[in-house]
């Protein structure tokens, strides 16, 4: 088959598009990984091709064979190449080559390296292709076996594609199927009329695709910490569990900042923290380090190609504890960061364990002996425990589950029952009965608790509107507020809708309130207070005697009833405890509060706190906690 005049012009575009794609890599400020290098490869394959295509046409037109016959070799040899590699990209960005070892990339290399030998033997032997003595180009009868070996590599990675395709955003596919199509057009284009160069350019059409959705370094990496951002992380995780990838997960959470930061500016905040990140990746590499937020990070480190990895780890963990007990300058300043470093092995302890349990800081760490806490594997379960319980609480938001039950308050005065305390109970149907302490704590660490105070106060409104207890002598409803929930700015109006909705009156509810440091200390909690107290609630101070509760605080705000913490009368067994529970009672009579005792147990407890002058009673001596229809029936055989 002789030659014919070939337009180059598609060529020349195409060379023009690759070194744009190679300039836009190389001033991306990029944190290395191996699909960036396949990327800058592919873009070196389509430069090198495009250039050799052209010259082949030039020194055939300048009547030099043998530096045409060497040119066009070069441009197919490239193109095979270009295949290869364009398939290990895709297998990258998938996941897929995670489970990869040297027999899939031996295996995956068997085309290339034929191409290669044949290439190499068509130089000499021209059963390819070649041009002849006067210039014209000639295919050979084994020309379209190169064709078949590009095809391998198209058809592996079309295939790859598909399976692997959950595992990739669906722009990015969208991306990927465009640029191909545009690809194959190309070829089809180049078969059918072979003086149109134009496969080279469109290749270049896909590497410039390729650049804006996946080599995009402002996408990918988070420019205040100069690591990997939260959603690349998540895609790498969640790929890494579905392929069941032997990966470890170390999670370093800052546990000290808001503490600690406070005095810091907000460039020197910034500065400390892409310094930890920087620390973070010295010790681990780069491209292993993502940003889970600003205060939290994870590495993700590949355990199948490391031997002796539990050596590596324990090295890691280690030079990672030295680095926190270390001071970290930020200007003229000095400071230390105490860490919580969790370790999880993928795939084995991510049953049950979802990745914000593991970054959650929990409470009551102590730092004393080291700046870094660890917990490891053997920590999980207690990790897969704190996230089915995380979950339980989850479900029963969502299905409003939660039961409410009702313990009876005594009136000494009155010598009847005035008044009960709504207890928020939960039977999870595939953990049981949870005790108060557990869900409650985790709907507070989790951000659930507003939910959970919601869904109370809801079925309590219920409870008042179907059963009227004002009717039996109940005259108000005690009902526990966390402080959490006073960090809600729509708690008031969120309390309000329901009382509205029921059509029960403020005064039938008196919440509860727990006071703790941070409640003395918050503005947004006090003026939350404020906010309920103008729109009518009043309030009882919980666990009176347990350590933050005074007197001063007492006063300011304007308590209903102070409740004595049961354990002020359980240690009353001697002279010194009677003698330290008649004083507290005694200072809270005399500024004129009710007082409410609780954990009366036997007729000996109620005597001694009656005999002190507590006002209200509440506890199994009368009754225990009861459901909404049981309460209300023991109401009635009292008031009968």
């Amino acid at each position: 088959m002789t030659g014919m005049t070939y337009n180059n012009s598609y060529d020349i575009a195409a060379v023009m598009l690759s070194v744009c794609c190679i300039l836009y890599f190389a001033l991306s400020k990029r944190i290395r990984h191996f699909k960036h290098t396949l990327y800058a490869m592919l873009c070196g394959c389509v430069l090198i091709g495009s250039l050799s295509n052209i010259s082949a046409g030039a020194f055939a037109a300048a009547g030099h064979p043998i530096a045409a016959n060497i040119a066009i070799n070069l441009y197919f040899l490239v193109n095979v190449l270009t295949m290869c590699i364009f398939g290990l990209y895709i297998q990258c960005i998938s996941g897929y080559l995670m489970n990869w070892n040297k027999k899939h990339y031996l295996f995956y290399s068997i085309p290339a390296v034929i191409t290669a030998v044949l290439i190499m033997s068509n130089i000499f032997l021209h059963f390819l292709f070649y041009y002849d003595a006067d210039c014209n180009y000639i295919r050979g009868k084994a020309f379209l076996i190169l064709h078949c070996l590009s095809a391998i590599y198209l058809v592996h990675t079309v295939v790859v594609l598909l399976k692997n395709v959950i595992f990739i955003q669906k722009r990015k596919i969208a991306c990927l199927l465009s640029g191909l199509g545009v690809v194959v057009t190309g070829i089809i284009i180049q078969m059918l009329f072979r003086q149109l160069q134009i496969q080279l350019f469109t290749e270049t059409i896909m590497l410039t695709l390729m650049a804006i959705v996946f080599e995009n370094a402002s996408l990918e990496v988070d420019p205040d910490l100069n690591v990997y951002k939260r959603k690349e992380f998540l895609e790498y995780y969640k790929t890494a569990c579905d392929l069941k990838r032997e990966m470890t997960l170390i999670a370093v959470s800052l546990v000290n900042t808001e503490q600690l930061l406070s005095t810091l500016s907000g460039e020197e905040k910034a500065a400390a923290f892409r310094g930890v990140c920087e620390k973070i990746s010295k010790q681990v590499g780069h491209h292993n380090v993502y940003a889970y937020s600003t205060e939290k990070y994870a590495v993700m480190l590949d355990r199948s190609n490391v031997k002796n990895y539990s050596i590596v780890e324990n090295d890691l963990l280690i030079a990672l504890e030295a680095m926190f007990n270390q001071s970290w300058s930020i200007g003229e300043k000095k400071i230390y960061f105490n860490a919580l470093v969790t370790v999880i092995h993928l795939p084995d302890d991510v049953e049950n364990v979802t990745l914000e349990s593991v970054f959650h800081r929990g409470r009551n760490l102590d730092f004393t002996d080291s700046n870094m806490i660890l917990r490891d594997h053997k920590d999980v379960d207690i990790l897969r425990k704190r996230t089915r319980m995380l979950n339980a609480v989850r479900r029963a938001c969502e299905n409003q589950s939660f039961l409410v039950y009702y313990q009876p308050i005594w009136s000494v005065d009155t010598q009847s029952i005035v008044s009960a305390e709504a207890l928020v109970r939960m039977d999870d149907p595939e953990l049981g009965f949870i005790p108060p302490d557990e869900f409650i704590s985790a709907a507070e660490e989790y951000g659930l608790i507003s939910a959970l105070g919601e869904i109370v106060l809801e079925k309590v409104c219920q409870f008042c509107a179907t059963y009227h207890p004002e009717q039996y002598g109940i005259e108000w409803i005690e009902l526990n507020v966390s402080p959490y929930q006073l960090g809600d700015a729509n708690i008031v109006q969120k309390f309000a809708n329901l009382l509205q909705k029921y059509n029960v009156p403020v005064s039938f509810i008196n919440l509860e309130l727990t006071e703790t440091v941070d409640v003395f200390r918050n503005g947004i909690f006090v003026d939350t207070l404020k906010q309920l107290r103008e729109y009518g609630f009043t309030f009882s101070m919980d666990d009176y005697g347990t350590g933050y509760s005074n007197l001063a605080n007492l006063m300011s705000n304007n308590y209903r009833t102070v409740k004595i913490d049961k354990s002020l009368l359980w240690k009353a067994t001697d002279k010194a405890g009677l003698d330290f529970l008649m004083i507290t009672v005694n200072q809270l009579k005399s500024i004129k509060l009710q007082v409410l005792q609780e954990g009366v147990e036997t007729k000996e407890q109620l005597d001694i706190i009656t005999s002190f002058g507590g006002n209200l009673i509440q506890g199994y001596y009368f009754s225990k906690p009861l459901p909404d229809g049981e309460f209300i029936a023991y109401c009635k055989r009292l008031a009968g």
